[in-house]
Parts: C-alpha cells; structure tokens; sequence
C-alpha cells in the first residue's frame, strides 16, 4: 500500500499531520510520501536541472520547500519511523523526475518514505502526484474553504484523510458510519486497523431518514457487528432515525475520527449537488476519513 502526507509548512498543525500520517502508514505496513506543493520558481523544477543539482550538492543553494522537507526528514527520525543509520538529509540524494523533485529514505520496519516536492497549485499538483503513483490513501490539513474540500474529496482519484481541528493527545474514538453502499465493508476494515492503532473505541452507526431500515442497511449493521467482534475490538452498535449528515454530526462532535465510505455517484451530480461524505467532511469539527471503494 501507499500512503500520500500534504504538508503546507513547519507548524505543530503539520507536525500533528505528519505524526497521525506515520502511524497510520506503520499501523498499515504502506510506503508512506510525504510531498510539500510550493509556488512556481525557477530554482529547479523550472530551470537548468544540472545546475540545479549542483546548487544543491555543491553550493548547498536551496529550494524554499527544501527546507521544509528536510523538517518533515528531522520530525519523522522523531517518531521512529527511519533506520538509525540514515541521519542526514542529503540533498545530493535528490532526484528530479517528471516535475517533481523526490529523496528515497528507508523506514525502521522495512517499507519506504518518500519526500517530495512539487511546484504549483495544491489541488492540480496533488492530481498530478496521485496520477504518477497508485496510492491507496491521502492525508491533508483542513482546507480553509468548503469548496476546496469538495474539489478534494471529488477529484482524488484515492481516499481522503482530513485531519482537521487534531488534539494532538490522541484521545479520540472512532465513528464508523455503516450503509449499503459500495464503499462500506472498506471503510470498516480501514476503521478497524486505526482504532487498533489508537486504541480507539468503535461507535458504528447506520442512519435512515425514516424508522424503516431496508434489507442492505440491515445487512451492512450485521456485518460490522460480527467483523469487529471477530477483531475483538471494543464497539457498540446504534441504528438511528434522522438525516444522515445531522446524525453524523452531532455524533461524532469534536472527539471522534469519522470514518465513512467515499461516493461513487457520478462526478457531474456530485460536482454541482456534492454527496453525503462531502457534506459531512465540509461541515465536521473532527478528522474524517472517506475510504474509496
């Protein structure tokens, strides 16, 4: 698996970002990159790639979002997460490829950490980055603007991790927002391996707009019951009546990692009218996870 961290600059915000990130990558077994999008420059990605090289090995030159990479380097030899023997951040190990600047690290359990950079606007270059590698799971801050979240969610071809509003005590639970769609019995077994990660209790919870629950939505409350009791991990199991965003919302308040499958409805109707996930990571006070199918 592969794991995609955005990071923006050097403050405890990011650094909480980057640390949930690293967790969960190990608690996965994934790859993990983490990648800072900087504004257009001709420093490198623009300019003479051999000078560039050169700057950067030679004349120790660098590139603003080099230095914060080389923080995102120090905060992951922080937490554990890189091989004792890797302990400088070296810029003669870059690599430019295809608009995008990378350093291979190895990681203390065996898979490997990318740091990357690339230069342009977030949501195109973030596009681009999960269109050059397969990765299963993008994790970014809190977006300033609701639509910026919606464009997100929607154009990601990945699921998303919005760590919003983070305490960075990690005391949090988990809310597994179960239905019958597509997406479900992923979004579980994601919830699942995070709440052992945590040691976060499970809330798992169907809702439906009136007092009848159909078949699938019957069905999926059964499954999340009988697959996390078979994981032995702590859980309850509630089917509430309500609007499915409202219920969510008012849940999981500001102490719970929300966890719900991504839409798979049709990217016209979801760019103009958004859907469930959407509404709900636009509006939720807390991280949200939204797995794609």
């Amino acid at each position: 698996m592969r794991f995609l961290i955005a990071i923006k600059d050097t403050t405890p915000e990011s650094k909480n970002i980057l640390h949930i990130g690293v967790k969960i990558a190990n608690g996965f077994g994934a790859d993990l990159s983490v990648i800072f999008v900087g504004k257009k420059s001709s420093a490198i990605i623009e300019g003479d790639v051999a000078l560039a090289r050169l700057s950067l090995s030679e004349w120790h030159i660098y590139h603003p979002g080099l230095e914060i990479l080389k923080w995102a380097f120090e905060s992951i030899k922080e937490f554990g997460f890189l091989s004792n023997d890797h302990t400088e951040f070296d810029p003669a190990n870059l690599i430019e490829e295809s608009g995008r600047i990378r350093m291979v690290l190895p990681q203390s359990s065996g898979e490997k950490i990318r740091l990357l950079l690339r230069e342009g606007e977030l949501l195109n270059e973030l596009h681009k980055e999960t269109q050059y590698r397969d990765y299963e799971l993008a994790i970014i801050g809190n977006p300033f603007k609701k639509r910026m979240t919606h464009k997100l969610i929607q154009f990601l071809d990945t699921s998303v991790f919005i760590i919003k509003n983070i305490n960075p005590t990690w005391n949090y639970k988990i809310l597994l927002c179960v239905d019958d769609s597509a997406a479900t019995k992923r979004a579980i077994i994601f919830g699942a391996i995070i709440s052992r990660q945590f040691d976060a209790p499970i809330h798992a919870i169907t809702v439906s707009k009136t007092k009848k629950f159909g078949k699938g939505y019957r069905n999926a409350s059964r499954w999340v019951q009988k697959y996390l009791r078979m994981q032995k991990l702590p859980h309850t199991i509630s089917m509430i009546t309500g609007r499915p965003t409202e219920v969510f919302l008012r849940e999981a308040s500001t102490d719970h990692i929300i966890v719900m499958g991504k839409s798979t409805g049709g990217e016209l109707k979801q760019f103009f009218k958004g859907s469930k996930p959407i509404h709900t990571a636009q509006k939720a006070k807390s991280p949200i996870l939204l797995v794609k199918p």
